[in-house]
């Protein structure tokens, strides 16, 4: 790192600080500490939730399955799109949901099975969430180990200290500063600044490798690997592991499956000012992901052509030998980009990346320590209390509880030895709490059989799989165990093999279907009366007169099987749609089904007709992976740059202006078990439903009783 370099570096961070330090003015309550004050525009959440999502750790592991699969996993995710619009165009679970009229999932928990059982998955979101998030300050710290060549321990008034763990607590310093000081408005603000900050940065990135890199080498390299192993032909990749075709449908089964069951980010979810706006930041998001992706595809696959090529064979022989100083495998397999882009990347490109990967460290860190400590706060403590906590205690809590998930994370990244990819000990991980809550959401909007003790079996059943999971995936733990039971197994002819068989997304997968086979088998076999579901959905002689339609809680009938695949209704528009939303949404749903329709073509002329070479290979990519998804992210930093900075403006003056409610601090007045009778038992009162009115944002406050993380549904 040169001058330049550092300059680039300190000036955009120092400038982030400073913006974290002043947006502290304007928290007054507790939802402004949770919710952001419920005030913030599409463009403000579409790249203040990007660049969340952008964090250091998810970028490292794009880099991961770059450097296994090239350019192929690229082409397969395409295969999702189908089953992810029919998903869409049913409403499955979403639609239900909103029927029951609860705020949050963990009301929708205590309605349909016990109050016992809503403080149980709160606590199991809490663990699932943290265990998720513990490897991240390893994954970051590394990284700047090995990008920046610092030495592996310094000297400080004569102590030897491994610089890993002063990374580690630098930077979880700075992060719980920033969530401390500002909650929700303080992420909501630093995070639309990092990422038009970062956008920028990506096309200078893209733009910089071009003039290191050739095409023709790129090809030459991603084109010439072993048979079964390619990284530019996605029919000769069948012999990739863990990140090809399966690893695709699994996650697409994964995130069916976990409709609305993954919790992270809620204060994102929580934040839009209404629901239209929250829809509207979730469809432009879709947009600012190219510029992204397009900056970690070409950097992974600049780096393997720079270790890879003859033309590089120099830095390449260099860096090999810092890769192989490197003694744990997995760690060298992690840290091979990076050390690749510290030699590939030229002045000032390199402090860039490193400012963009800090603000990514900063932004991703951020919503998961915010999410993880509210989660504890509102979902598990809170409810437990008799008397409600008053605003300055509760902010205290939530303040205590983002430092312990702090705390706990820089241990964790000390003591614990991962020894599998990012992504796949994240699968394996969320599953702790999705494994089994996936079966529980749609067991109870969708059957009436479904009872509490086998929500209770399925959820406990996916929790132990996947925390089994997570011991039998650790290499260390996996040996000692082979160690141990190798003769016994032996015997029958079975040879333990290095690693456990199966990876963190079939962990995932096996959790979540032995938990629904379970959920199953216990509602058929447990005698019980059928639970009243029209009560629950709000239909038939419980149904609700529609509501103040300026309040956007409208209650609309449910559509035909026909009504829901006219287009208007696939593309969910509605009376809240302008003309240019519907070409904003038009237009990302086109283009998807474009590239569908590109690679579907592909996809037979190679199977059908005629394998194509790599040169034909070679043009698809830099026309489909690089040239579009360049044009696109030129065009979207202009149009995200002028509407993020106006949805700033406009969320400082809502939070200067607004009326807060002392009352609305997440607390759900959620109706007792039993509240919603079996078709076998008489009708109870009604559930309490929050009171809602207008506020002068045009927005809907929830006064008494307003849920964590909720925000009025359309």
């Amino acid at each position: 790192m040169r001058l330049i370099d550092w300059i680039l570096v300190i000036i955009p961070i120092a400038f982030v600080l400073g913006v974290a330090v002043y947006t502290r003015r304007f928290v007054k309550s507790v939802a402004d500490f949770l919710a952001a004050g419920r005030c913030a525009g599409r463009y403000l959440l579409a790249n203040a939730r990007g660049e969340s999502d952008s964090g250091l750790a998810n970028t490292m592991s794009k880099f991961e399955m770059i450097l296994v699969s090239g350019f192929v996993l690229n082409f397969w995710e395409k295969v999702s799109i189908p089953a992810l619009l029919l998903v869409g165009i049913t409403g499955f679970v979403v639609y239900r949901f909103r029927e029951t009229r609860a705020l949050t999932l963990a009301q929708f928990f205590e309605m349909r099975y016990s109050r016992r059982f809503r403080l149980f998955m709160g606590a199991l979101a809490f663990v699932s969430g943290i265990l998720n998030y513990g490897i991240f300050p390893a994954v970051s710290a590394r990284f700047f180990i090995y990008f920046l060549g610092l030495p592996l321990h310094v000297s400080i008034l004569g102590l030897t200290i491994p610089t890993f763990a002063l990374i580690m607590a630098s930077y979880l310093a700075c992060t719980v500063f920033m969530i401390t000081i500002g909650g929700q408005v303080t992420l909501m603000v630093t995070d639309c600044i990092e990422g038009l900050l970062s956008h920028a940065i990506y096309i200078a990135i893209v733009i910089a490798v071009f003039f290191v890199v050739g095409w023709s080498q790129i090809v030459d390299v991603m084109g010439n690997m072993p048979t079964g192993y390619s990284h530019i032909d996605p029919f000769d990749a069948g012999q990739v592991e863990d990140f090809n075709m399966l690893y695709v449908l699994m996650a697409l089964v994964i995130t069916i499956y976990t409709t609305m069951a993954l919790q992270n980010k809620q204060g994102f979810n929580s934040a839009a000012r209404t629901p239209h706006e929250s829809r509207m930041g979730n469809v432009l998001g879709y947009w600012r992901t190219y510029a992204r992706l397009l900056m970690i595809l070409m950097l992974g696959v600049c780096a393997v052509t720079y270790l890879q090529h003859p033309d590089f064979a120099g830095p390449a022989q260099q860096i090999n030998g810092e890769i192989q100083q490197i003694g744990d495998t997995y760690l060298r397999k992690q840290m091979t980009v990076p050390i690749a882009l510290s030699h590939l990347l030229p002045v000032g490109i390199k402090g860039l990346f490193c400012a963009m990967m800090i603000m990514g460290l900063l932004a991703g860190d951020s919503g998961h320590m915010h999410s993880w400590g509210s989660i504890l706060i509102q979902d598990v403590i809170a409810p437990l209390r008799d008397k409600p906590m008053t605003p300055k205690q509760h902010m205290w809590a939530l303040r205590l509880a983002v430092l312990g998930v702090a705390v706990f994370a820089f241990f964790f990244s000390m003591l614990f030895q991962q020894t599998q990819y990012i992504a796949l000990w994240w699968a394996v991980t969320a599953g702790v709490f999705t494994g089994g809550a996936g079966a529980a959401i749609i067991g109870g909007l969708y059957w009436r059989k479904g009872t509490t003790g086998a929500a209770w079996a399925a959820t406990i059943t996916g929790s132990v799989l996947s925390l089994v999971g997570i011991l039998l995936t650790n290499g260390s733990v996996w040996k000692s165990l082979s160690r141990l039971l190798g003769p016994s197994i032996e015997a029958y002819g079975v040879l333990p093999p290095e690693q456990f068989w199966l990876n963190g997304q079939e962990v995932a997968i096996l959790a979540a279907g032995s938990a629904v086979a379970v959920y199953v088998v216990v509602s058929v076999f447990t005698p019980h009366a059928y639970f009243d579901l029209d009560r629950l959905l709000n239909r038939g002689k419980y149904a609700h007169a529609e509501e103040n339609k300026d309040a956007a809680v409208a209650v609309r009938a449910p559509m035909t099987l026909r009504d829901r695949f006219r287009l208007r209704n696939i593309l969910g528009f509605d009376e809240n749609f302008t003309f240019t939303d519907k070409l904003v949404s038009g237009g990302i749903f086109w283009w998807s089904m474009l590239l569908l329709a590109v690679n579907l073509i592909v996809t037979a002329l190679n199977l059908f007709v005629h394998d194509w070479p790599v040169s034909w290979w070679a043009h698809y990519w830099m026309i489909a992976g690089i040239a579009l998804p360049f044009i696109i992210a030129v065009g979207t930093l202009v149009w995200f740059g002028i509407g993020g900075t106006k949805d700033m403006f406009e969320f400082f003056h809502a939070l200067r202006t607004m009326k807060r409610n002392v009352d609305d601090d997440g607390r759900v007045q959620s109706p007792a078990p039993g509240s919603f009778p079996l078709s076998n038992q008489a009708p109870s009162p009604a559930p309490v439903v929050p009171a809602i009115q207008p506020t002068p944002e045009g927005d809907v406050a929830i006064k008494t009783g307003a849920a964590v993380g909720a925000r009025p549904i359309a």
